[in-house]
């Protein structure tokens, strides 16, 4: 692990993937590069969305996680930067639980995939193996800069019924799998709580 100007990068000597981690928790930068190293990926993390942006313009990425909520911007400005400028790196938003809204706002603004906090390891396994997919499969060229292709076209309707299904889940775990209580947490009726379960293959 080496350290420069506040930044820190992990190496793993079996990769050729590189990774930048944007989170203003430190202790989630480093969970995160660790998780990542065990995948067999380098990673390099910012704090900051100047942190961030001046990695950008100094390495190559294979591949991107933000957080929303930066010391100094968002995470969605950081995408909207990363489609701009840098096309080729696929890149995922860092939510809190049940945050519907920078969930979406995140697919619109052009990421390929979220994962809510606390963080699934098994779920970032998924996100970073289809981010790396995507991301071999990306235009080279200067020129498809900011394009998308349809692959790289946020899911939303996908994306959406997993949010749905992780809220469902953690309130059936919290109220210890009382339907009724679950879903006066939800702030759904009963009928409608089944209906949902139904829908999304919970059971």
């Amino acid at each position: 692990m080496a350290r420069s100007a506040g930044v820190v990068l992990y190496n793993h000597p079996m990769t050729s993937a590189h990774a930048l981690i944007v989170d203003d928790e430190r202790d989630i930068r480093e969970l995160l590069s660790l998780s990542l190293g065990r995948m067999g990926l380098s990673a390099a993390t910012a704090g900051t969305l100047a942190e961030a942006k001046a990695l950008l313009e100094t390495q190559r990425f294979d591949v991107c996680l933000t957080d929303m909520r930066l010391p100094d911007g968002n995470g969605l400005t950081l995408i909207e930067h990363a489609v701009r400028h840098f096309p080729h790196m696929p890149i995922a938003m860092i939510t809190a639980f049940g945050d519907v809204q920078s969930a979406v706002g995140a697919l619109k603004a052009g990421a390929f995939d979220f994962v809510s906090k606390p963080v699934d390891l098994g779920e970032l396994r998924q996100i970073i193996q289809r981010g790396l997919l995507l991301g071999a499969n990306a235009p080279k060229s200067s020129a498809d800069n900011g394009a998308q292709t349809d692959e790289q076209s946020p899911p939303l309707p996908e994306a959406l019924a997993r949010l749905e299904r992780e809220q469902i889940r953690h309130a059936l775990e919290s109220c210890r799998y009382n339907k009724t209580k679950a879903a006066a947490q939800l702030g759904i009726t009963f009928r409608a709580l089944r209906y949902k379960m139904d829908k999304l293959g919970l059971q």
